[in-house]
């Protein structure tokens, strides 16, 4: 009887090595106009060696030849501020090809080219831009109520923003194990309301807090709704977490939720 387990093997990690014309030249130029922090060297004279920025990464290997077929070839780094990035490149003189910009495929981004000839794109949450349909209050047909909403709500609504909740079975456990639950309620057609955004709260209720889920009907988004029913979730946490714990979210927008506290950093996750 075998005792190997029979769980799937998974990746943990990747460092790109790049083919360089000067491995020690390559290394100053990372740290010293990129910003890198570390570096190690191997050989004498150097043949590897590599830099490292937090928990990035980077390896560089000798091959003078290949080198020079590597103009254009690109590489992508993700940072959680791209515009103190971008000052900071900017007065180290690093040669930037491409200037930052708010990107249609959702990053903001801009592009460096190192000393071999590689495209370095640097990119982070795009920034921002309030349209020109959005509100400064809460209409006053949406009625804000401290409640989960049903299956079937979830399910429209999570629908109308694109969002995979196909599984009633999965969906109406979910809601079960919240803890909090906050919906916005349209009342133009009727005095119940239709939903049209929710969030909730998840956790073990003592040391860990989840805010989850939070959504706004697209043809009301930019109306206030997503921080009348934020305000609602900031003010249950306040009433109801110990001191201390800890209170988490995942999200593209950071800037959205800045404005209750939050603030942005390095975490981890697992996708069964």
């Amino acid at each position: 009887m075998s005792d190997r387990s029979t769980q799937e093997p998974a990746l943990q990690s990747s460092e790109a090595i790049l083919a360089v014309a000067d491995v020690p030249a390559t290394v100053r130029f990372y740290r010293e106009v990129l910003g890198f922090q570390g570096e190690w060297l191997w050989g004498t004279p150097p043949t590897f060696g590599g830099v490292r920025w937090g928990a990035v990464h980077v390896m560089f290997c000798q091959q003078p030849k290949l080198a020079t077929l590597v103009e254009g070839h690109q590489h992508f780094f993700f940072c959680h501020d791209v515009n103190l990035l971008r000052e900071r490149h900017r007065s180290t003189g690093a040669p930037v090809i491409s200037e930052i910009e708010d990107k249609p495929w959702g990053v903001r981004e801009y592009t460096a080219r190192d000393i071999n000839g590689y495209h370095l794109r640097f990119g982070g949450s795009p920034t921002y831009n309030r349209p020109a349909t959005a509100t400064s209050t809460l209409p006053t047909f949406i009625r804000i109520v401290e409640r989960l909403p049903t299956v079937d709500e979830f399910a429209e609504l999570t629908r109308s923003v694109g969002w995979n909740s196909s599984d009633p079975a999965t969906a109406a456990l979910a809601l079960q194990n919240s803890l909090y639950g906050v919906v916005a309620l349209d009342t133009r057609e009727t005095d119940d309301g239709r939903i049209v955004g929710a969030v909730r709260v998840v956790g073990d209720a003592a040391r860990f807090f989840y805010v989850q889920d939070v959504v706004v009907h697209p043809e009301l988004q930019h109306q206030q709704i997503g921080s009348a029913m934020m305000e609602s979730v900031m003010a249950w946490l306040k009433r109801s977490a110990p001191r201390g714990a800890f209170i988490g979210l995942f999200t593209g927008k950071p800037g959205f939720y800045e404005r209750y506290g939050f603030q942005n950093g390095l975490g981890m996750s697992l996708c069964l």
